[in-house]
């Protein structure tokens, strides 16, 4: 019984710090500030989005940013949330099929949680883009497919957060010895 209750509350805490990982990184993608002082070092990285591939991760915020309008701006804070679901249920799936894993994968489980949810809400983004556009059936295909890959790209550069946290979770259950009677 202490074994499970272990198990259950270590994946509980892993899906939780990757989620809470995920949820500041989608909030530092929602400060204007942080945003415009990106850009303004990295300016090659907002080429895509001169073609409409949604721009790096989902920024959620309260308010709309610059000349974009409040369906644009619940859509983007709609696309950060299903990040941050997705990641966690990535998460939450490996600790489920492999509770105690070693160290290497539980990074690469939050690494990919955060791939995973990138290119969940590239989709999204991509099919937003699409219809505020207007676009055609190639429209349609091509912007979330671009959104999931630009998406992916955005989460194998910024993966290592997610799984830094998920390694500081990283305690497999407990195994007792054949023929020990269960601790206090």
């Amino acid at each position: 019984m202490r074994t499970t209750m272990d198990a259950l509350r270590a994946r509980t805490d892993a899906t939780a710090v990757v989620a809470c990982v995920c949820l500041v990184l989608v909030l530092a993608h929602g400060s204007a500030t942080l945003l415009t002082a990106f850009t303004a070092r990295a300016g090659l990285s907002v080429v895509p989005s001169a073609l409409g591939v949604p721009f790096a991760l989902p920024g959620l915020r309260a308010t709309p940013l610059g000349a974009t309008d409040w369906p644009w701006q619940l859509c983007e804070n709609f696309a950060a949330l299903l990040l941050i679901a997705a990641a966690a249920a990535r998460i939450r799936r490996h600790l489920r099929v492999r509770p105690a894993a070693g160290r290497v994968r539980r990074l690469l489980a939050g690494w990919t949680a955060l791939i995973a949810g990138a290119a969940v809400a590239g989709v999204w983004r991509g099919m937003v883009a699409a219809r505020m556009v207007e676009a055609g059936l190639w429209g349609w295909l091509l912007l979330p497919l671009t959104g999931a890959l630009f998406g992916a790209l955005w989460g194998v550069l910024l993966g290592w957060l997610p799984g830094a946290a998920a390694l500081t979770t990283a305690r497999p259950p407990r195994v007792l010895p054949q023929g020990s009677a269960d601790g206090p």
